[in-house]
Formats: C-alpha cells, sequence, structure tokens
C-alpha cells in the first residue's frame, strides 16, 4: 500500500479546549486530583490549602510515577487509562489494589489550569528515581502562539529540583500563582464540605484537608432529610431528624427498586442497577446555599466513586413544589463501562445527555421522582394529622368520628396547618376553623338523607336540622370572638386622640360594632346624596353629609349615624333637631318604595365628648328617655367600644356549652399538651 499524501496533526491549541479553561469551580478541579490518586491506588490523599498564600497543595500516597510513567501516561494528553495488559477492552480493568479507575482519557490533570497558572510535580515510584517538573500555562500558551501549523510540536515542561520529602512512593502537586478571579477565601473555607459531596468511596479512602479528615458528616446535609427514599443500600443510619411513623415508631425510611431495563423499566433482572438515596427536606428553604456549589436542592450523578453530573433534578419539569424539597445522591455505576462508549462530555462535569444508557436513567428517576412525589404528599398529609392529633386530644376525638370520606380532606388541611410557621395558640385557631368547616362538609354529605325521610323517620330530619342548627351557632359564636379581638385591639393599641379617626373609617362598614343586630348592613344607592336633596332650604343643606353621616339598610330598618368631631361639645338640642331633620328627610325619599317606607329608621350620634349637662347622670338619663320615641341614640367613642365589648361577651357567656359543637371547638382552642387548660378566651365571663 503506498504511502498518503493526508496527514492527521494535533495542535498544542488542543490543550486551550481541554483544559485550560475547562472547569468552572475549585471544588471540581481537586476532585481531579483526588480522582487521580484514587486510580494510583492511594489509601491516603492531603490537600493542603494556604488562603495567605493562595496555594494549594495536593499530596497522595499512591504508586506514583518513574520517567516512563511521567512521558508516557502523566504527560501523554489522551492516555487510556483502562486498557489491561491484554489489550481487550471487554476485560474490565482493575488496578493493583482492585479498583476501577475514575479516569478514562488523561486529561483530568489538565484541570489545574482551570485555577492557576502553574502545577509543580513531584512524584516517586518505589525502588525507582525521584522525578519533579513544572507546568506552566504561560510557557504552553507561548508555545501555542509561536506553533508553525506545517510542523508538530511539543510541550516540554521545565525541570526543578527535587525538594520533597517523599517515601517510599507517591505524588505531591503543587498548585500555586492562583488565578484569584477563578478563587475566593470563601471558596477555600468550604472546600472540605464540597469535596464530602463529590466522592462515595470516603470508607475505603482517607482525605484529609488541612489536616481534618473528610468524611460522610462532612456533607452536612443527611440531618436536613425528613424522608428518604434508598436503593439497594441504607443511608438511612446517616439521617438523624428523620420523621418517625406514628404506628411503629421507626424512621420514615423506604427501600425502593433499583434495577432497570434498557428502557428504564423496572426490573429485578435489568441489566442497569443504581445505588443511592433522594431525600426529602422539611422545608423549601433548608437546602439553600451561598451559591450554585452550596444549593442543595438537586440530585448528583456519581460514577466509579466521584460526581459525573452535578444535578439530574433539573433534567426534570414535573410541576408542583415537591422538587423544591428534594434533594439526593444516585450511583450508576453502568454509565461508565470499559467497553462502552465514554459517557462524559468534554467538561467531565457531566454526562452525554443524547447517550442511551443515560436516557434509561432518566426514565427509571422520572418514574422514582413520580412515585416519590405522591408518596410525599401523603407522608406529610399523614404526619401534619399525627402532630396535630397527638397534641389534641379533643381534636383527636373529633376526628375519630369523621366519616371515612372526609378525613383525607382532613388529612390535607391539619398537614398544610402543622407546617405553617406560627405558635401553638394560633394552630390550636386554625384547627377549630377546621372542624367547623369540615362539620359543613358532613352536612353536604348528609343532604342525601332528606330523599328517604318520610312519616316514619321525621325524628331523622329534626336530628339533620339540630346539627344545622349547632352549626349555625358554633359558626357564629367564632365570628363573635373575632369581633372580640377586634374591640380589644380597638380599645388596647389605638390612642384617645385617633380612636374617632379610626372608628369613623371602620363603623359604617361594620354596624354590629353599634348593634348586634345589625349584622349585614347594606349601602341603598345615593341615599345619602338624596337625604341633602330632601333636606329644607336651610343652612344644614351645606353639611357635606358624605363625611358627616351615613346611612345604612339593616335586617330591622335603617339607621342614619352622624359622627361629630370629638373635639366639639353640643347639646342634647342640637343632635336632636338635626338627627330629626336627616330622618324626616330619608323617610321622604322612602315613601317612593312602600315596602322600604314601612320600615322604622334610627338614628345614631357618635361624639367625642358627652353634649352639656351629661355629666349630671339624672340629666343624662332625662334625655335619653326624651330620645327614645324618635329612635335616636347618642354615645361616646368610648362608649361605643365598650358597649360592644359588654354585648358580645354576654352573649358567648350565654351561649357557653349550650351546643355540644360549640363546647367540642372551646376545647380544641384551649387545650394545652401539658393536660392544662389554656388561656380563659376574651370571650370568658
Amino acid at each position: 500500500m503506498s504511502k498518503s499524501r493526508y496527514t492527521m496533526r494535533l495542535s498544542l491549541n488542543v490543550l486551550n479546549h481541554m483544559g485550560l479553561s475547562l472547569y468552572s469551580n475549585t471544588p471540581a478541579v481537586i476532585a481531579e486530583v483526588i480522582a487521580n490518586a484514587w486510580d494510583a491506588d492511594a489509601t491516603e490523599v492531603d490537600v493542603e490549602v494556604d488562603a495567605a498564600a493562595m496555594t494549594i497543595t495536593v499530596c497522595d500516597n499512591g504508586v506514583g510515577m518513574d520517567l516512563a510513567d511521567v512521558n508516557e501516561k502523566y504527560l501523554y494528553v489522551g492516555y487510556r487509562k483502562r486498557e489491561t495488559a491484554s489489550g481487550d477492552a471487554a476485560e474490565p480493568f482493575l488496578t493493583e489494589r482492585g479498583r476501577k479507575p475514575m479516569g478514562r482519557k488523561g486529561i483530568g490533570k489538565l484541570s489545574l489550569f482551570a485555577i492557576a497558572n502553574r502545577i509543580s510535580v513531584y512524584t516517586k515510584k518505589q525502588d525507582a528515581a525521584s522525578e519533579s517538573f513544572l507546568l506552566d500555562a504561560e510557557r504552553i500558551k507561548e508555545a501555542i502562539e509561536q506553533e508553525d501549523p506545517s510542523t508538530a510540536k511539543d510541550y516540554e515542561p521545565e525541570e526543578i529540583p527535587f525538594d520533597k520529602d517523599i517515601h517510599p512512593q507517591g505524588t505531591i502537586l503543587h498548585i500555586d500563582d492562583l488565578k484569584k478571579t477563578r478563587i475566593t477565601r470563601a471558596t477555600l473555607d468550604g472546600l472540605k464540605k464540597r469535596i464530602a459531596r463529590r466522592f462515595s468511596v470516603l470508607d475505603d479512602f482517607q482525605i484529609r484537608v488541612n489536616g481534618e479528615s473528610v468524611t460522610f458528616e462532612d456533607r452536612d446535609y443527611f440531618h436536613k432529610a425528613r424522608f428518604i427514599f434508598q436503593y439497594k443500600k441504607d443511608y438511612a443510619v446517616n439521617c438523624e431528624n428523620l420523621d418517625r411513623d406514628g404506628d411503629t415508631g421507626k424512621p420514615m425510611q423506604y427501600n425502593r427498586p433499583y434495577c432497570f431495563d434498557e428502557k428504564g423499566q423496572i426490573d429485578e433482572r435489568g441489566r442497569h442497577a443504581v445505588e443511592g438515596w433522594i431525600a426529602i427536606a422539611r422545608r423549601s428553604n433548608d437546602l439553600d446555599g451561598e451559591g450554585s456549589d452550596d444549593n442543595l436542592n438537586k440530585i448528583a450523578i456519581v460514577v466509579r466513586g466521584k460526581v459525573a453530573q452535578e444535578d439530574i433534578l433539573q433534567e426534570f419539569r414535573l410541576g408542583g413544589m415537591i422538587t423544591k424539597y428534594m434533594f439526593g445522591e444516585i450511583a450508576a455505576d453502568f454509565l461508565d463501562e470499559d467497553d462502552a462508549d465514554d459517557i462524559a462530555t468534554s467538561s467531565r462535569q457531566s454526562i452525554a445527555v443524547d447517550d442511551a444508557r443515560f436516557n434509561a436513567l432518566k426514565t427509571f428517576l422520572r418514574t422514582e421522582l413520580q412515585h416519590i412525589w405522591t408518596e410525599t404528599n401523603r407522608l406529610k398529609d399523614r404526619k401534619g394529622l399525627e402532630n396535630a392529633l397527638a397534641d389534641n386530644p379533643p381534636l383527636r376525638e373529633w376526628y375519630g368520628e369523621l366519616p371515612k370520606k372526609l378525613q383525607p380532606r382532613a388529612q390535607r388541611i391539619f398537614a398544610e396547618i402543622d407546617k405553617a410557621t406560627i405558635d401553638e395558640d394560633r394552630k390550636r385557631d386554625f384547627y377549630a376553623s377546621g372542624v367547623l368547616a369540615f362539620e359543613r362538609l358532613k352536612m353536604d354529605a348528609s343532604l342525601d338523607i332528606l330523599d328517604t325521610i318520610d312519616e316514619t323517620n321525621v325524628e331523622a330530619f329534626l336530628d339533620f336540622l339540630a346539627e344545622i342548627d349547632a352549626i349555625e351557632a358554633a359558626n357564629y359564636r367564632e365570628i363573635v370572638k373575632e369581633r372580640l379581638k377586634v374591640i380589644q385591639k380597638l380599645s388596647d393599641n389605638v390612642a384617645e386622640d385617633v380612636k374617632e379617626r379610626v372608628l369613623q373609617e371602620y363603623i359604617f362598614d361594620h354596624l354590629w360594632l353599634l348593634d348586634p343586630a345589625w349584622e349585614r348592613a347594606t349601602e341603598y344607592a345615593n341615599m345619602e346624596q338624596r337625604i341633602q336633596a330632601a333636606l329644607p332650604d336651610d343652612s344644614t343643606k351645606t353639611v357635606d353629609l358624605r363625611t358627616d353621616i351615613r346611612y345604612r339598610r339593616v335586617a330591622a330598618g335603617h339607621v342614619i349615624v352622624e359622627l361629630k368631631r370629638g373635639s366639639r361639645r353640643v347639646k342634647k338640642t342640637e343632635i336632636e333637631d338635626q338627627l330629626l331633620r336627616y330622618m324626616h328627610a330619608a323617610r321622604a325619599e322612602l315613601k317612593k318604595d312602600p315596602a322600604e317606607a314601612a320600615l322604622p329608621v334610627e338614628g345614631v350620634c357618635l361624639i367625642g365628648t358627652l353634649p352639656r349637662g351629661w355629666d349630671d347622670a339624672e340629666s343624662r338619663r332625662a334625655d335619653e328617655e326624651s330620645l327614645r320615641p324618635h329612635r335616636i341614640r347618642v354615645m361616646t367613642y368610648s362608649e361605643l367600644i365598650n358597649n360592644a365589648e359588654s354585648a358580645y361577651a354576654k352573649f358567648l357567656a350565654a351561649t357557653k356549652s349550650t351546643k355540644q359543637l360549640s363546647l367540642l371547638i372551646d376545647r380544641i382552642r384551649e387545650y394545652t399538651p401539658n393536660g392544662s387548660r389554656g388561656q380563659a378566651p376574651v370571650s370568658a365571663p
């Protein structure tokens, strides 16, 4: 065969694409050096970080290298680490210690240039001479720039003195002239944790950072797990804060299938298998970190004991919020078999997304994540219910009698209340409100009995009506309690000089402050303007009724409320004359609607200080008696609050414990875990 006229050459510029700017962060770079130490059968690796000098030194006790190893393996970019002596790719390559190498193409060493310009290499193989040389990024770049395209050119590292103590074998990398834009003190401080998260071989491989051993505990995330789903091995032993099953008391850990076929379908005889775990955090912000490398809301893919892909969770768009609580690690060694194509991308930090093996893994994980999503929602509901019922026996009694078809809904509601960041008193309030809501649902579910009622079971209908009455009474008691809280806030937190203004803005839409019977006061189309137009033609027509009075329609009739400035002290006759004018004008307008005209019109005057002469109790009583036939009342803003508080408190006292449901609501709200009753509510007599 004649010699070809064609020649393939590789430029040194390939190094630019393969290493000089390949890696994105310091932990990933140091992980490549540690991986090389693993492949060299090291049992110990020491990483020394000198933040002040901005240097990193990595020392291992691996087999080391002689001159031939340096030139033919270490400096040979693309050296096939996994080639067996027989050259049979189907025969798994193992190191002398029986390890499967993490590296494959021999380009990991180039990652160091992503964080530094100078790497000094010191190495010694047992019974061989020591070797030492300098890799200088600037000189490599110079060689690239000066390279003649017509000739092949090699980069020759500079020999340096061997001044390190290596015995009997091992390798030291001294990394200096760090690129400050790529490395910070904060990055170095967190190096131990980040290294721990990048390797799963810490049991068989001693890694130290500045003299401190790197352990699984340094990952600093297992304590965040609330539930854990694990594959093949037990990882729950590391999780000290797992929720416990209310029935068995055991940690909530779940063993999942871990074998699947080439299509990603679960199959216990499938050729693909994984190890690892996926956990659910208690709160999504438990997974937050200071930077992307610290963020735990991800699932790492580990191959041969080292992270191959930082996060596969982002590959899935499942919807909902549950993925915000997920974190984990899945080991999938089948992605890197010796006799299969290299699945890693050129950056060595992720996996080729179009590879069939990777797609099988994604299909398997998608199925698992959907299962975990569904199961987690169920577990959260269950734990929320357990916590609610454990802390509140009255609530437990009620739940036990709830219809089975409504219990799942109650679980969901109580789970939401349980995870809310509120104090126990507020939780009990929410539980009580939830019970009322479910009592209403019970009524809806019981409406079917109306179809079966006849003269033979009319008592069932009466029982049904009694339950509705109990629900309405309990609901109204809850409304009254909330109103009392509003009144107390007005009384306690509103200073006298602004109380008038606050009430003026509030009272017209909340006439229950004036009279509990005025439940649902409504407006009547343009009535204030119509009253003003109907007034006699005198000075009172100049009053801006939109700020001085309001008209409201209540169940029992019509109400006109007049507000007087707190600083103004008026006579009883002035109040009477002005309100009568407004009331007469209102009646004149209401005559246009006979049905409305038949209802009474009442007048209320709110003032800051009592009318003149009312400091004397007898005079006040006489004036009030004279106003009563006209349906006119006068009160100060302070009296308004006191009267309303008294009226609602009397109602609660009169209705307390008269209905079984109301009694249950009170017991739920007032119960405390130590068995004592809580502080008496504002309604207590």
